[in-house]
């Protein structure tokens, strides 16, 4: 007879865009599909995400963060994983390093959130680097895309442009001198597109790559990846998973929708379903 296994209890700190399908409005229903119970504290709250939509309309307040995870350690609430992402300002950091310091023996993930294309958001300043690689150095797991992994990294993204299993390996190792693991996304390699693991697991996997590009796929994987991870799965297994879902959930996006929108994931939450 299977014992039935309480949820896990994963702390989100990340922002929250009300249009866009990314950050929590794709962590939050990916995570509780996948059984476990999710405490978000959001960052910021914005109207829609950062790309496309103009001027997102903003209310942030630090205060906020910090008085409420005075409040969960007052009531005694323990977590089994802080998840972070995105970050506008060293302060949000603090928020995250002051979970540390109250949940100590929590799984740390960080997605450093930050760059992509080779180059930093417009919406960030240079003083998020170094707050985000303070963050991966007491984090359990790192999963930065490929622009994330230089920045974090100090390296120019542009000097690598040819990239093999070798070079990609290469690359995620060097972030062990950074994070005990880590999974890097986003390698070019002809007709496919990389990921490749270090740590306790080393790996390199290709998937097709798709002619389609949305905003919030990385929160997706980022969010099945730790499902993944908190119900046992190896970590090469729920980064192959993850992969396949956010490829399965492009697939089934109109290719004619406006791609500000993100992908229709939430046909696809069914085959997430966790059983106990």
């Amino acid at each position: 007879m299977q014992h039935y296994q309480p949820p896990k209890k994963i702390l989100c700190i990340h922002d929250l865009s009300g249009l866009g399908r990314c950050s929590l409005s794709v962590i939050l229903p990916v995570l509780s599909a996948m059984g476990h119970q999710v405490v978000c504290l959001p960052t910021a709250v914005l109207s829609t995400h950062t790309g496309g939509f103009g001027q997102p309309s903003r209310m942030e307040n630090d205060t906020y963060g910090f008085a409420a995870l005075d409040h969960y350690a007052q009531i005694g609430v323990t977590f089994d994983c802080i998840f972070s992402g995105y970050l506008e300002t060293p302060a949000q950091a603090q928020l995250v390093q002051k979970a540390y310091s109250f949940w100590p023996d929590a799984y740390k993930i960080v997605d450093p959130a930050m760059g992509d294309g080779g180059k930093l958001y417009n919406s960030l300043s240079g003083e998020i680097v170094s707050a985000m690689a303070q963050l991966a150095h007491q984090a359990d797991l790192i999963l930065p895309n490929l622009t994330e992994a230089h920045l974090l990294l100090g390296l120019d993204q542009s000097e690598q442009t040819d990239w093999t299993r070798e070079a990609a390996q290469n690359l995620a190792d060097q972030l062990m001198e950074i994070c005990p693991s880590a999974v890097v996304t986003g390698f070019p390699m002809g007709k496919y597109v990389g990921c490749a693991g270090a740590g306790a697991e080393q790996f390199v996997q290709r998937k097709l790559l798709l002619p389609r590009n949305y905003p919030g796929t990385g929160d997706l994987f980022a969010a099945v990846v730790t499902g993944l991870l908190l119900h046992g799965n190896a970590l090469s297994a729920a980064a192959d998973a993850a992969a396949a879902f956010v490829s399965e959930c492009i697939l089934n996006t109109d290719p004619e929708a406006d791609p500000r929108f993100g992908v229709w994931f939430e046909p696809q939450l069914k085959k997430l379903i966790f059983q106990a």
